[in-house]
Order: C-alpha cells, then structure tokens, then sequence
C-alpha cells in the first residue's frame, strides 16, 4: 500500500474513509473503522511530502464523511422538493470541505516528522497522528460556526461504559483515545495487544462508575414526571394550512391523555405548532390545555414579536394553563443556509432567490428556573451537537431539554447520529436529558447517557417518565476543553520523551 501514489492513493483512501464511516450509528461495524483508520495512518506513512499526505487524508475526509453525512439528501426530496438537483452537489460540496480536516491532520503530522526525524518511530507516529487528528476534529467542531457531527468518539456509542471517559475530557479527548485504539495495528502486536487492555479498562472502569439506574433521587424529593410527545407529523404535511388544527388538536389530545393531572411539564418537539406564535395569539389559551395543572407545556415554536420588521426566532415557549408564555428561550446557534441565509437584511433579494426564510439570532444560552420544575437549559435541535455549549450562564441547571424536527431526513442514519450527540452531552455535563422528537428519536436519557425510554423512528406515541436524577458536575462539566487542552499537553509530553528515549537507543 505504500507503493501506491497520485490517484490510486487517493482512491484507496476514499474508500477506507467510506467504510470508517460505516462504524457510526446506527449500524456500529467497529471493524470497519480499524480497517479505515489503519489505512489512513499507512497511507500517510506512505506519502512521501506533506502536500501528498493533505491530498491523501482530503480523499479519506471525503469519502468519510460522504457516507457519513449522505443522510442530508433527504432534506431536498421532501415535497415540493424544488432543489433535489441541488441535494448531490451541496452533499458532496459539504465533504469535499470537511475532508480537509483529517486532511489538515496529515500534512501537519508530516511536516514535523520531516523537520524532527526522531518522531518517525512507528509508536511516536501513532501518537502524532493522533494528536493532530484531535486539533483538527476540534477545529472542525469550532471553525466557520463549526460542524462536530460525527465525531471519532462516537463509535463507542453502541456501549454506555465506554462513554464514561466523556465526562473527564469530552468527546474530543474519547475521540483521541479511539484514534490510538482504532488505529493500533499500524503499530504492531504490541500496541494492538495494548489497545485492547486499555478498551477493556475504559469498559471495567466505565461500568464500576454508573450508578445503578434510577439511583441518585435528589435527597429523597419526589422527581417530577415529564410527558415527551411525538407527533410523528410528516414534513410534507407540516406546514399546510388546512391541517394546522387537526395538528394542534392532537397535540392536546396527545398531552391530555390518561396520566395528565400527575405531571409537571409536557414537553412538545420543535417548531410543533403549525404556525408562528404571537403575544396575544388565540391560540395560546388552546396550547394552555396541554399544560398540566399547576405545570408547564415547553414547546417548540417559532416565534414572533408581533411587530413589523422584528423576524422569527426558532424558539422553545414556556407556557402555563392559562395560555400565558412565561418564558422563552430563543435558538442561539441557527444552521447556515437552512435556518438562515448569511446577510439575509443586507442582501434580502438573494435570499428571497434561494427561496428559505431566515431565522433570527438568539442572544445566549441561557437556564429556566421555573418554579416547581427544576432548573433545566434548553437546547434546539443542531445545537445539541456541541460539546460544552449546551448549559447556560449562572448556576448549573439539573437537566437538559432538547426538542428537535427530524422528520426531514426520513429513516435515514441522521436522526441515529443527532441521538448519539444528545446522549454525549449528557455525558459530559454530568445532566439528564429530555428529547423531544417530531418524528423521532424522542428519549429520556440519564447522566450517564443510558436511554432509560424511547419512541423510535416514525412512531407515534407518548413517554411518561420521572426526570432522571442529575450528578455532581463532571470535570468536562465544569472545565470544558480546558481539559482536553490538558490531555493533549501531557499526551505531547509523552510524544517528546519517547522520541528522545527511541533516539538514545538507537545511538
């Protein structure tokens, strides 16, 4: 494989990112991603500059997440579907840019094994990929607003103990830990032999720190319980004017079932109501019957002011039986291009070519504390899928809201792999969460990222469940990527001493 250059390179690195794809949920075909990752890693042994190392680890970014993000297709045949020709392109535009992170990732662990020949041992190799792979994961998770969707960690999500290192480093750091696990044979037997303890560790130590399930009450008050519907309203259908009542009515019909005076909040998917919601809107007393005595109805909804000029917030409402919003929270961190269009004031006419509306911006994350209910930070939708940006400011919530719209990719891999973020996150921050899902996969997901209850794909239905106990703040919790910062440092560290010592060997 080493032999191969120029085209055949990059074809067989294509293909090795494709099927390292493979490995993400929902199938989990975790040999896959060791074949993918150690092709990588011999390709990049085997490019003889650093420009021939970028163009090889682009193919392998390309392939990668082609498959990996194929499920966005969906989006542009949904009826009308008047921009399907445009899905393949903008599909293949979107890898093509994201392939030149791993890209990235090979010409900088190239260019300093050039500059510093003693870190050309197989194991410090190993190591320096590593590391450059995880700073460039990261900057794909924070550059151009950032896309952290399938992260290399992920692939463990098949296993809750193995998540478990998440919530000292993130997702990122498991992420650097997996390179060195996935891609160990390129080392030898000896680091294979080696992977395999350590997984065997993560797993032994993972499992010895979950408490058992429903463990943790909270010093002994009474949890509250939550209703999550799901609708199962089709895309196609959401938004048409002469269904919108039969959607809301069952919405209520949902909420109000067998079990309604028990609990303290219902909890309603993204943009659920078929309209925009205004103050004062007659509406609003009619969703005030999904709100539980004495509780709150959170709902998805766009939102509006009212008033000329001021825009639509893609937003989750709080709103009490009296029909009265008694808190909001407004999406921060909006997708480019399907949420909003960049400049869409300044340059209204190509954006009302593109035919999209924009949403507009919220100003911060932010923690509802609503009486009766505790604390809880809500989170829209895409912005599940960033490590360490889904609380908000101030004291630290006890749970974590995320109410989403999948419907516009099907049955597709999409809403499996938007799932494994909402668990990673709980995770990391140590917090419950509550999902709410149009169509799928709504869940309620303990701190350790166990899904406790769900409604799968397409199904329609409800989940009545108490709110699962939070644990005490996670060091990834309270630092953030300060901690990977960390790990990074002592595993450079590590790198630095074992190229010297390899090098006194050898003299």
């Amino acid at each position: 494989m080493k032999s191969l250059t120029g085209w055949r390179a990059a074809g067989v690195a294509f293909l090795a990112g494709a099927l390292a794809a493979l490995a993400m949920p929902p199938l989990y075909w975790l040999p896959l991603a060791v074949v993918g990752l150690v092709i990588f890693v011999r390709q990049w042994e085997g490019a003889a500059t650093a420009r021939a190392a970028l163009w090889r680890g682009w193919a392998w970014g390309l392939g990668h997440f082609a498959v990996g993000s194929y499920w966005i297709l969906d989006a542009f045949f949904v009826p009308p579907a008047d921009f399907a020709l445009a899905g393949p392109p903008i599909v293949l535009g979107l890898a093509a840019i994201l392939g030149f992170f791993p890209g990235l990732a090979g010409w900088a662990a190239k260019q300093a094994t050039l500059r510093w020949p003693r870190l050309g041992g197989r194991y410090c190799r190993l190591l320096l990929l590593a590391l450059a792979w995880t700073v460039t994961e990261w900057l794909r998770g924070h550059v151009f607003t950032g896309y952290p969707w399938n992260p290399l960690g992920h692939v463990w999500a098949f296993a809750v103990p193995l998540l478990q290192s998440a919530a000292v480093f993130g997702v990122y750091g498991l992420g650097l830990l997996t390179f060195l696990v996935l891609a160990a044979p390129a080392a030898g037997w000896r680091a294979s032999f080696a992977a395999l303890v350590l997984v065997g560790l993560a797993g032994f130590g993972g499992q010895m720190v979950m408490a058992p399930i429903g463990a943790g009450g909270g010093g002994g008050s009474v949890a509250p319980v939550i209703r999550v519907v799901q609708p199962n309203t089709p895309q196609a259908e959401k938004w048409r004017p002469e269904t919108r009542a039969a959607q809301l009515a069952k919405l209520i019909e949902m909420s109000r079932r067998p079990g309604f005076d028990k609990l303290t909040a219902v909890v309603w998917p993204e943009t659920a109501p078929p309209f925009i919601v205004e103050p004062g809107s007659p509406a609003l007393p009619v969703m005030g019957a999904a709100a539980p005595p004495g509780g709150y109805l959170l709902t998805g909804a766009a939102r509006s002011t009212g008033l000329r000029g001021d825009g639509v917030w893609n937003s989750l409402l709080v709103i009490d039986p009296a029909g009265t919003v008694v808190a909001h929270y407004d999406k921060v961190h909006l997708v480019p291009l399907g949420e909003y269009i960049p400049f869409h004031k300044q340059l209204a006419p190509v954006a009302g070519f593109i035919g999209r509306g924009s949403f507009e911006e919220g100003m911060s994350r932010m923690t509802l504390d609503l009486p009766g209910l505790p604390a809880v930070s809500p989170v829209i939708c895409y912005e599940v899928i960033f490590p360490a940006a889904v609380t908000g400011p101030g004291a630290r919530p006890r749970w974590l809201l995320n109410v989403t719209n999948d419907a516009w990719f099907g049955l597709s891999s999409g809403p499996y792999q938007h799932l494994a973020s909402a668990r990673m996150r709980a995770v990391e921050e140590g917090l419950p969460m509550v999902r709410a899902a149009n169509t799928g996969v709504s869940a309620i997901i303990d701190s350790y990222g166990r899904v406790l209850a769900s409604l799968d794909m397409q199904q329609e239905g409800i989940i009545d469940h108490s709110l699962p106990a939070a644990r005490d703040i996670t060091p990834y919790g309270r630092w953030g990527d300060w901690v990977l910062l960390a790990l990074l440092v002592i595993a450079s560290i590590v790198l630095i001493v074992s190229s010297r010592f390899a090098e006194s060997e050898k003299a």
